[in-house]
């Protein structure tokens, strides 16, 4: 017969301090830069499609972050099928980020939209935020804090979609929060410049953001489809603003003409003309727009 050993040293009943390895609920938050992109129109697209645009667009967002000298691979995501949510290390150059990463994404899509090169190809147009603030990422199912919804809410918000909306030649629209624009932008030096963002607020599920809006290639600051958006103490108001120098390649206006009726979504194969798709700029000379596979008219914009 085995002898009672008597009363055993557990932490966890005589009160003593008990060595628990789950996580804190005071973990440290870390500062990192957030960077989520969402594809228009996602849901319209069939299954071949959609399996298409996923694998395009996470190689257009890996080639654009390793041609402005940022590691992908050292980037924390998430899926969500039609966009990918990324947490970048800490210490990314959001400089390098705001300029060179997205000239050469909105390079990439452009290409990828030109070509064609896929049998499912579908054009993508991205809807990009981009956040900075101190975030939890060992989170059970994802990251937590309130900067870590931030993006979500900025991505999807009305102002970057009626840009979009107004604005259907171009391929990507970007979307910052108040710190990135106040500490990095406004701060230089670099691409784009201050003058170049549209300062708009966002109001989405109760919280209420103060955002700037870039369309690359286009003029947003003089835009009458976001006059709804400006914030009641708008900063970056200007009269004059889209005769600026700073714009690469001449900017339309807020009222250039729409493609025609029947072409939108997967249906669009934009040829610039006389633009530099490669380099970005997408607005020049002789700007055709036919549409797919036969479908649509066709609109000479000159």
């Amino acid at each position: 017969m085995v002898a009672d050993a008597g009363p055993q040293n557990d932490d966890r009943i005589t009160g003593g301090h008990m060595s628990d390895t789950r996580v804190p609920d005071h973990a440290v938050p870390e500062y990192r830069v957030l960077v989520d992109g969402d594809v228009e129109d996602y849901s319209t697209r069939t299954d071949t499609e959609q399996r298409t645009a996923q694998a395009a667009l996470k190689r257009i967002l890996d080639g654009a972050a390793m041609a402005a000298g940022l590691n992908p691979r050292a980037w924390l995501r998430q899926y969500s099928g039609d966009g990918i949510y990324s947490a970048l290390p800490l210490g990314t150059d959001v400089t390098r980020l705001m300029d060179a990463f997205v000239r050469h994404l909105d390079a990439r899509l452009s290409s990828y939209n030109r070509l064609r090169a896929e049998p499912a190809w579908t054009r993508i147009r991205l809807r990009m935020a981009v956040h900075i603030g101190p975030i939890r990422v060992d989170g059970a199912t994802g990251w937590t804090g309130r900067h870590a919804v931030q993006p979500g809410r900025l991505r999807d918000s009305a102002p970057i979609r009626a840009a979009m909306a107004a604005f259907p030649y171009a391929d990507l629209g970007v979307i910052v929060s108040s710190e990135i624009y106040n500490d990095y932008i406004a701060q230089g030096p670099g691409e784009p410049r201050p003058n170049l963002f549209r300062q708009v607020r966002v109001i989405a599920k109760k919280q209420d953001y103060t955002a700037y809006l870039y369309v690359p290639g286009f003029d947003v600051t003089g835009l009458r489809a976001l006059a709804a958006y400006d914030p009641p103490d708008r900063t970056d108001r200007t009269d004059d603003a889209r005769g600026t120098d700073n714009v690469r390649g001449p900017a339309p206006t807020a009222d250039a003409p729409l493609p025609p009726s029947g072409i939108h979504g997967r249906n669009v194969n934009v040829a610039y003309g006389g633009g530099d798709a490669i380099g970005g700029h997408k607005v020049g000379r002789d700007l055709n727009l036919h549409g797919d596979r036969g479908h649509g008219g066709h609109h000479d914009a000159r």
